[in-house]
Formats: C-alpha cells, sequence, structure tokens
C-alpha cells in the first residue's frame, strides 16, 4: 500500500521536483501540499505549488498556504531560486485555482488528528508551519509518525554562513520549537544532498527523457544551476528531492542519532545546527542525521519517475 504523506514546501525549483516524484511514485499517497515562505514569499511559493501540481494532473491535491514569516524575525529570501521560486519555466501555465481557505498550520492539524495511524510529514522549507503546529496543536503531535526534513548542515561547508544551511537559516527558533517537541525527525542536510549534484552524466539522461515534463525539468535545473555554479563551481543540488525520496527508499541514507542544538545568538554561525554526538551536554537525542547516501540509487530512482510510465 502506498504511504500517506502531508508536504510542507517552499516551491523552489529542487521543491518542485520533489513534488513531481510524490505525485508519480506508486509507494506515495500525497494527502496535501501546505506551503511557507523561504525560496520566494508566500503568495509565490503557493502560486508555485499549485502551477506545479495542476501541470502534472494532480489538481485534486490540496494546497493550503502557512507561513508568511519567520515566527520570530523578518523573512529572508533564499536566491538560488530566483523572485519568483521558480524562474525558467515561463510556459507553466498560472494557477487556476486557489488555496483552500484554511492556513496551513489548521490544515496539518486536521488531516493528522483525522489520520486513524500516524503519518510521514515531509518538510523541504524553513520549519515556520511545523513549529507553528506544535505551538497551536500539540495534541496532534503523536499522530507525527516521522518528520523527514530537508535542513541542518554538520560536517560540510554551506551556502550562506559556514556551518549554516538555508532553511534553518531562515527560521532557526521554528527549528528550535520542533526539536524540543520530540518529534522523531530525520535531517537530510548539506552533508548528503550536497553529494547528489547535477553534473553531465545527469543532464545527458534527463536529455533522454524527451517529454514535456522532462524538458519542463531541465528548464528548472538549468536555472537553478546558475547560483550554484557561480558560487560554488558545482552543479545544483537535489536538496529536496532527496528528502522526499527516503519515504520511497529509507535506505538511500544511513543516519546516525544525535542531541541537535541550534545556534540563535552566533555572530558567525547563526542558525547553525549543533551535534552532540558524543552525549557531552548530557542531553537525550532529538533526531537522527543522514551522513551518507547511495547517490546512483537516488538518480535511477528520480529519472524512473521523470519518465513517463511504460
Amino acid at each position: 500500500m502506498p504511504t500517506p504523506i502531508l508536504y510542507d514546501c517552499d516551491p523552489g525549483h529542487d521543491d518542485a521536483i520533489a513534488l513531481v516524484m510524490a505525485h508519480r511514485s506508486p509507494d506515495i499517497e500525497l494527502l496535501g501540499v501546505t506551503t511557507t515562505c523561504g525560496n520566494a514569499e508566500l503568495d509565490k511559493t503557493t502560486s508555485n505549488a499549485i502551477r506545479i501540481l495542476d501541470f502534472i494532473g494532480a489538481g485534486d491535491v490540496p494546497v493550503a498556504a502557512g507561513c508568511v514569516r519567520p515566527l520570530a524575525r523578518p523573512l529572508v529570501l533564499g536566491t538560488a531560486d530566483g523572485p519568483s521560486g521558480l524562474e525558467g519555466s515561463p510556459y507553466l501555465p498560472m494557477p487556476k485555482r486557489d488555496p483552500v481557505p484554511q492556513h496551513a498550520v489548521d490544515f496539518l492539524a486536521e488531516k493528522l488528528a483525522a489520520s486513524s495511524e500516524p503519518m510521514i510529514v515531509v518538510a523541504t522549507g524553513p520549519l515556520s508551519n511545523i513549529g507553528l503546529l506544535v505551538l497551536k496543536h500539540p495534541e496532534v503531535l503523536p499522530k507525527i509518525k516521522e518528520l523527514i526534513w530537508m535542513g541542518g548542515v554538520f560536517y560540510r561547508k554551506s551556502e550562506i554562513i559556514t556551518p549554516t544551511e538555508f532553511n534553518a537559516f531562515c527560521d532557526p527558533e521554528a527549528l528550535k520549537i520542533v526539536l524540543d517537541a520530540r518529534v522523531p525527525i530525520t535531517m537530510v542536510g548539506l552533508d548528503v544532498t550536497m553529494q547528489v549534484l547535477i553534473e553531465t552524466p545527469q543532464y545527458e539522461e534527463l536529455a533522454t527523457i524527451d517529454t514535456e515534463l522532462g524538458r519542463l525539468v531541465m528548464d528548472w535545473l538549468r536555472f537553478y544551476e546558475k547560483l550554484h555554479r557561480n558560487s560554488m563551481g558545482v552543479g545544483g543540488a537535489m536538496h529536496d528531492p532527496l528528502a522526499l525520496a527516503l519515504v520511497i527508499d529509507p535506505t538511500l541514507v544511513r543516519t546516525r542519532p544525535a542531541h541537535i542544538g541550534v545556534d540563535l545568538g552566533g555572530t558567525y554561525a547563526f542558525g547553525a545546527t549543533v551535534a552532540d554526538f558524543w552525549k557531552e551536554r548530557g542531553e537525550e537525542d532529538n533526531a537522527r542525521i543522514a551522513y551518507e547516501v547511495d547517490a546512483d540509487r537516488f538518480f535511477k530512482l528520480m529519472f524512473d519517475l521523470l519518465r513517463d510510465p511504460a
């Protein structure tokens, strides 16, 4: 049976690809999409989510708009995806429907409460919606089987201020609220996502998918690559698709438990996720961190889902 999930995101080119994978995978039942600010302002990320879902034939998947800003600070936008959050796809139709008339946090709470079994929540943006869910609807937290979050960095250089990652940097207070709530969380951070890069072999593989969707994904990736190539000298990283892929195949990554702290006051490491693997602070583990990935298997899974079914 497919795994039912709720997906919180801020599309975003890599979020867009993850949405495509979630809809097309026979192993996933996408029950709803919630949007937050991050890669762009909320109105844009919400519009982008609806545009993507409608284009891929998922117009029946409800979309609920959430937080317009981080919980405790002004919004700092991401830069990789352009002003609209989804540049490089001018022919993607504009949305023909509105989001549901319900805040994303209440939508998530309603779906979780109605589920007979705990559910997986995938989040690939700042955790503003999930943090507010913890504060407003603590009664539904036992219904979260696992929160798979694309965020954090523990070993590798990042794209904002070493050693931070954008989703953590954008709303670190929300991240701390979620970690303190003891929701089972798997953190899929830059330690593994910077190992799933779109380079020449991946572009060559994508070029064989000569469909409308394949060409659209190629356009997304060509735009998305610009920041990565100019600033870091590498192709675009499939951050969010990797997090989503763990619903389908959790063995794509290896994880280890740790207590995660968030630096809320650092001058040079603000928003950094700090892992205590050796229990030196005497605090219980509150997350599992992905530290190793099978990149070849991930790309096979991603490209198989982008191809039209035989």
